[in-house]
């Protein structure tokens, strides 16, 4: 590079445009072969552009030159006063243009609109016009203006027909061409992955930058990558494991073996009996770690902030803790935790190898294989707690906007088991809970912790950072979420009441006895005034 201007964000592309054509000055850029514009809305160059501009420097015929063109149509020429144009986000102009008095006047013309419509009505439309009109000819890579656009809604094949960008190798694809067919958007990169050397991660890390990190078209490539082995010796890395079970200490003791890299451990505990059984045990396995009591209230996440002043002296930390489920202990509690710590664990040392990526903020689980064979999570249950959700997020003042009313389900790991950069979840510990914060137990549905575990890969976007699962080294087939996430119950059709979305107990009383009693009750009443009415007349 050999110039870099910064302006104020002022007029859209074609206001910048002029302003850097400005400070270089007209008569330095007719020393030019050629000038090209254009703007940050797209990907690219997918392929090699250089045999495109070899092809039209030569080409006498062509004065300028873009990648797309939009058709005229008597709608647009009528209607809304524009003909076929090429699209501005790629325009090379030739010596010829760059010379003559129509490209300085055009420029030196260019005013600073506040309106995008504006600028696409009077700059964008009419660029390709100015030029024709005075003589020129241009040409496309991609010229649309006479293929078939019947089954599309308009004929913007930028924007709603990416398949044939890629299938006439245009160079750059749009960033909205991605966003808005989200529904082909795994083939569009798939396709870009085999078809060309671009690397598709700048696509997911972009989109997942711009947009909600967790659209199922990005969530498809957001497996932890084998990564080169690194070196972690100039990183501080932390361990953090809240131990409520302590028969289940030496089992993480054991898995923590398959780190290859040094890390401060840090326990808590719930009282100073078990912080006593806990040192015996560290003892006996010849660990150091800092043991610390803070009560039986939040579970592992609040234990966890707690330790604020120490894990956010770290680069890289990871948070778990012994986890049982007392109702279903083998089948949920056991297998749960033990694919945990084969998910995010065992292959510590490659997933902190991936957050060598600058943009990578956090890693969590894959889906326990005991949430794929049963139904735990609920859409209408996830959305009860998204008011505590928002409320959190407001609370740390974030600055992306987002309304967790919308969404269906989250992302996120279940039972919080997480790797993270201290970074990307500093919001959550700046919030500086305390016991009186959460429930005590037992603790109720959506409650706060509910929506902390559900809230981690959202705050790290918020901070700018991406995030990553480790796979579930059990490979169950899809047919399993299809069996499950498809069932009608009973062959025939029924009308089912859902009590925990009207209110619980208090609003199954009321379905059952107040509802039919308030019936009744207005039965008798009207009964009695129709008799009323009949002896009075």
């Amino acid at each position: 590079m050999d110039q870099f201007i910064q302006r104020e964000n002022i007029g859209f592309d074609f206001a910048a445009w002029r302003d850097g054509m400005t400070e270089i000055g007209f008569e330095t850029l007719d020393s030019y072969d050629s000038i090209t514009i254009m703007n940050d809305t797209c990907f690219g160059p997918l392929w090699d552009i250089k045999e495109h501009y070899l092809k039209y420097e030569t080409d006498e015929n062509v004065d300028f030159w873009g990648l797309t063109n939009n058709r005229e149509t008597p709608k647009s020429r009528y209607t809304q006063g524009f003909r076929e144009h090429i699209q501005s986000y790629f325009i090379t102009f030739k010596k010829s243009v760059i010379t003559s008095h129509t490209f300085r006047e055009f420029w030196e013309n260019v005013k600073n609109y506040t309106n995008v419509q504006d600028v696409i009505d009077n700059y964008e439309t009419q660029v390709t016009t100015k030029f024709l009109d005075a003589g020129f000819k241009y040409d496309v890579i991609f010229n649309t203006v006479n293929e078939d656009a019947s089954h599309m809604l308009h004929a913007d094949f930028s924007f709603y027909h990416p398949t044939a960008i890629l299938d006439h190798k245009v160079p750059f694809i749009k960033v909205k061409a991605i966003d808005n067919n989200q529904h082909i958007a795994p083939y569009l990169l798939e396709e870009i992955a085999k078809k060309s050397d671009y690397p598709v991660d700048l696509i997911v890390s972009h989109m997942s930058e711009i947009n909600f990190p967790d659209f199922k078209y990005l969530l498809a490539r957001k497996y932890v990558q084998t990564a080169a082995p690194v070196s972690l010796s100039d990183k501080k890395i932390a361990v953090h494991l809240h131990v409520f079970y302590v028969d289940l200490l030496e089992d993480f003791l054991g898995a923590f073996k398959n780190f290859h890299f040094a890390y401060d451990l840090f326990i808590t505990t719930d009282n100073d009996t078990k912080k006593s059984e806990i040192a015996a045990i560290l003892n006996q396995n010849a660990k150091n770690a800092r043991i610390f009591v803070t009560g039986n209230i939040g579970r592992d996440v609040l234990p966890m902030l707690k330790l604020k002043e120490y894990l956010s002296e770290y680069d890289y930390i990871g948070h778990f803790h012994t986890k049982k489920s007392k109702e279903a202990d083998f089948w949920a509690g056991e297998s749960w935790r033990n694919e945990l710590i084969d998910m995010l664990i065992k292959p510590a040392d490659n997933i902190l190898a991936n957050f060598a990526n600058d943009k990578l903020g956090l890693v969590i689980a894959d889906i326990p294989t005991f949430f794929r064979y049963n139904k735990i999570v609920d859409a209408w249950n996830e959305h009860l707690i998204a008011p505590e959700m928002n409320d959190l997020w407001q609370k740390m003042g974030m600055t992306k906007t987002i309304d967790f009313n919308n969404f269906h389900t989250f992302v996120m790991s279940y039972g919080t088991f997480v790797w993270f950069k201290y970074d990307a979840l500093k919001p959550l510990f700046e919030l500086n809970l305390t016991d009186n914060d959460v429930p005590a137990e037992p603790l109720p549905q959506n409650s706060i912790l509910h929506a902390i575990e559900r809230l981690l890969v959202y705050i790290a976007w918020n901070e700018h950072y991406d995030f990553r699962i480790s796979k579930n080294p059990i490979d169950i087939t899809p047919f399993v979420d299809n069996k499950l996430y498809n069932e009608r119950g009973d062959s025939a059709p029924h009308t089912y009441v859902d009590f925990t979305h009207m209110g619980g107990i208090k609003g199954a009383f009321k379905y059952i006895f107040v509802g039919p009693a308030r019936a009744v009750k207005y039965i008798i009443k009207r009964t009695l005034e129709k008799m009323t009415h009949e002896r009075k007349g």
